[in-house]
């Protein structure tokens, strides 16, 4: 999986997204708060201001991503938003799916206000979704909306977070890199909630 999503195998795709897509024609991708250099496939953090740490196959995901996003064309949005399981096909995507749920319910189950201030990090913004304790929609990729929706633990029930898609979004990805891509969401409002904790540490002492 690494060797064939590495940088020498995509590159060409992933640099023809420059001016495409949503993308500036700088030579860097920014989304989700990070950087992808078009020169050498090295991805910058803007969070920590550090590169990003080569783990958790974090570069390989990024690259199979944008590979995947680079041959899609625009369209409109459908304006309908839709569970991973409401998708065509969604089975292929629910399990990773279900583990950036479990993530965000972790990180955010008990202190679901960060989940705004986190999303805002990422050029996210609060909604109204009518439902549950605090909704976001943040751009994950510049044409692709993830809305996320948490329910805030209490006495009689855990923490429950939803991720919603407009039905587009298989337009632009495979539903493997829509899983992919909804696990990297949550790991990045997970490295915006401790990035935030670390900068209260830090004022506080």
């Amino acid at each position: 999986m690494k060797e064939l999503w590495s940088w020498g195998r995509c590159k060409a795709k992933i640099r023809s997204l420059k001016g495409r897509l949503g993308f500036s024609r700088d030579s860097e991708l920014r989304f989700l708060g990070l950087g992808l250099n078009l020169e050498d496939g090295t991805v910058q953090d803007y969070l920590t201001n550090l590169p990003l740490e080569l783990r958790y196959r974090a570069f390989s995901d990024i690259y199979c991503i944008l590979s995947s996003y680079a041959d899609a064309e625009p369209v409109p949005e459908a304006s309908n938003l839709v569970t991973s399981k409401q998708l065509q096909g969604g089975q292929y995507c629910n399990v990773m799916v279900g583990r950036a749920k479990s993530l965000l319910q972790d990180v955010f189950g008990s202190r679901s206000e960060m989940l705004v201030k986190c999303a805002m990090l990422l050029g996210g913004s609060e909604i109204n979704f009518g439902y549950g304790d605090h909704s976001v929609g943040i751009n994950s990729l510049p044409l692709i909306r993830l809305t996320i929706v948490l329910s805030e633990e209490d006495s009689e029930f855990p923490a429950s977070a939803q991720i919603f898609f407009d039905e587009s979004i298989t337009r632009y990805l495979e539903l493997e890199q829509v899983g992919m891509l909804s696990i990297l969401t949550a790991n990045r409002l997970e490295q915006a909630y401790l990035s935030l904790h670390n900068k209260k540490e830090n004022e506080e002492t």
